[in-house]
C-alpha cells in the first residue's frame, strides 16, 4: 500500500539581482517544499540580502489536477522550478516536471536554490565540506585563469586609478591637515593573506587619542566622539579607504576580498569562531561580499555573520561576481550607505496573496449526498509570513 502524501507548500519567490540594475536581474523561483522545508526558506530570506520577495504561499495537494493545472502556469520558461530534497512519489507531479523542462523550465536542486537565497556558509567545518562539494567554482580552468590575471592586472589598474583620483586625495588631504591636528595618512597593522602582517594606509578619521585606552571595534556612527571634525563624513563616504589603492598597488591587498583585520581582533575572533582564520587563504581586499552586505562589524556576533559571507565568497568567487560587488560598491559610495546590507534581520519578504489569474483550488470532502468539492481561492490558503526577527 503507498504511503500517505506529505503536506506540501508552494511558494513563489522573486529575487533581484542586486542594488544596481536589479530589473534586469530579477527571477521568479516556484518552490514545491515540505512543510518543514519551508521554515528553512523563511530562515533563508530572514537571513539574506532582502533581494527576494514572496509572491504567494499556499498549501499544494500533488494528486489535485486543479492544483497541477496551476503549477503549470506558473512555470513559465523564465522561471526556475526546486523541488523538495526528500523523494516525492507523485507520477503526476513527475510528468509536469518533466514537461515542464522540455519547454526550457530550468529545475534546480533545493540546498542550491537556498544558499542562493542567503548566500553565505555557516560557520561549521561540516558545512563548509559539505558547501565545497556542492558548489565550489575553483575547480573551473576559467575561474583559476581568473583569478592569475585579476592578481597581475590589479596593480596596474590600481596606480592609474591613483593618478587619476590625484585631485581628489589632494583635496581630502588639505581637508584632514586642516580639520585637525595630527598626520593626514593614518598606518594601521593588519593581517593579510596567509596571516602576513601588512601596513595599512588611510585618510585619518578619529583624532590622535581615539585609542589612548586601547584597542575598539569599528563603527559607522557619524556620532563617534573619537571622530575629527569631517571623519563622519570620510566614513559614511568611504573617502578615508582610497588610500588603500597603494596597498593595491604594493599587493598587499586586491580590490575586492575580506576585510583585513586587526592582528588583536583576529586572536579573538579565532578563539570564538574556530574558522575565522580561513579568510586569510585570500587575499583582503578593499571591498568585498561581506562588507556590501554587512557593513561594520561591531561584535563577535557581526564578526561571524561577515565571515559567512566571506565563506560565501571563498567558494564561489568568479568574474561575475566581483562585477556585482563593484555595482553594489558604487551604489554604496553613491547613496552614502556606509553600513551596506546590515539591518535587523527582520523577514524582509512581502506577501502578494493573489495574483492575477491563479487560483489554486484544494479538494474539500464530498458531503454526505454525493455533492461535487468545492474550492477554495489561494487568498484563504496563503499562510501570511509575520516578521521574525533574527536571533543573531
Amino acid at each position: 500500500m503507498p504511503s500517505e502524501m506529505p503536506f506540501l507548500k508552494c511558494l513563489l519567490i522573486r529575487t533581484e539581482g542586486g542594488r544596481v540594475l536589479a530589473k534586469l536581474g530579477q527571477k521568479d523561483q516556484v518552490f514545491i517544499v515540505l512543510s518543514s522545508e519551508e521554515a528553512r526558506v523563511l530562515a533563508a530570506l530572514a537571513d539574506g540580502s532582502g533581494d527576494s520577495e514572496i509572491l504567494l504561499s499556499a498549501s499544494f495537494d500533488p494528486t489535485s489536477a486543479d492544483h497541477l493545472s496551476e503549477l503549470k502556469r506558473l512555470l513559465t520558461e523564465s522561471n526556475v522550478l526546486v523541488m523538495s530534497g526528500r523523494p516525492l512519489q507523485s507520477p503526476e507531479l513527475a510528468e509536469v516536471v518533466c514537461e515542464a523542462q522540455l519547454a526550457g523550465v530550468r529545475l534546480r536542486d533545493f540546498e542550491a536554490a537556498l544558499l542562493e537565497l542567503d548566500p553565505s556558509v555557516q560557520t561549521a567545518p561540516a558545512e563548509l565540506i559539505e558547501r565545497m562539494a556542492r558548489s565550489s567554482v575553483h575547480q573551473n580552468t576559467g575561474v583559476r585563469l581568473y583569478a592569475l590575471v585579476k592578481s597581475i592586472a590589479e596593480p596596474l589598474v590600481g596606480a592609474l586609478m591613483l593618478l587619476l583620483l590625484s585631485p581628489v586625495l589632494l583635496i581630502v588631504a588639505l581637508a584632514v591637515k586642516f580639520s585637525s591636528p595630527g598626520p593626514v595618512f593614518y598606518k594601521q597593522v593588519r593581517r593579510g593573506w596567509r596571516g602576513k602582517p601588512f601596513e595599512i594606509v588611510k585618510f585619518r578619521s578619529m583624532r590622535i587619542d581615539a585609542e589612548m585606552n586601547g584597542p575598539v571595534w569599528a563603527s559607522a556612527s557619524k556620532v563617534d566622539a573619537r571622530l575629527t571634525p569631517i571623519g563622519g563624513f570620510l566614513r559614511a563616504t568611504h573617502l578615508d579607504e582610497i588610500p588603500q589603492i597603494w596597498n593595491v598597488v604594493q599587493g598587499e591587498v586586491s580590490f575586492i576580498g575580506p576585510r583585513p583585520e586587526r592582528p588583536v581582533f583576529c586572536d579573538q575572533l579565532e578563539k570564538d569562531i574556530p574558522l575565522f582564520k580561513l579568510r586569510t587563504l585570500i587575499k583582503p581586499g578593499i571591498t568585498g561580499w561581506a562588507q556590501v552586505r554587512a557593513g561594520y562589524a561591531n561584535s563577535v556576533d557581526d564578526s561571524r555573520r561577515k565571515l559567512e559571507l566571506d565563506l560565501y565568497y571563498l567558494l564561489k568567487h568568479s568574474p561575475a561576481m566581483d562585477v556585482r560587488i563593484i555595482l553594489d560598491t558604487l551604489a554604496i559610495l553613491m547613496t552614502g550607505g556606509s553600513e551596506g546590507r546590515k539591518r535587523d534581520r527582520a523577514v524582509g519578504a512581502r506577501l502578494r496573496p493573489v495574483l492575477p489569474g491563479l487560483t489554486f483550488r484544494r479538494p474539500v470532502a464530498p458531503a454526505r449526498d454525493g455533492a461535487s468539492t468545492g474550492t477554495v481561492s489561494v487568498a484563504s490558503s496563503v499562510s501570511v509570513v509575520p516578521n521574525q526577527a533574527d536571533g543573531r
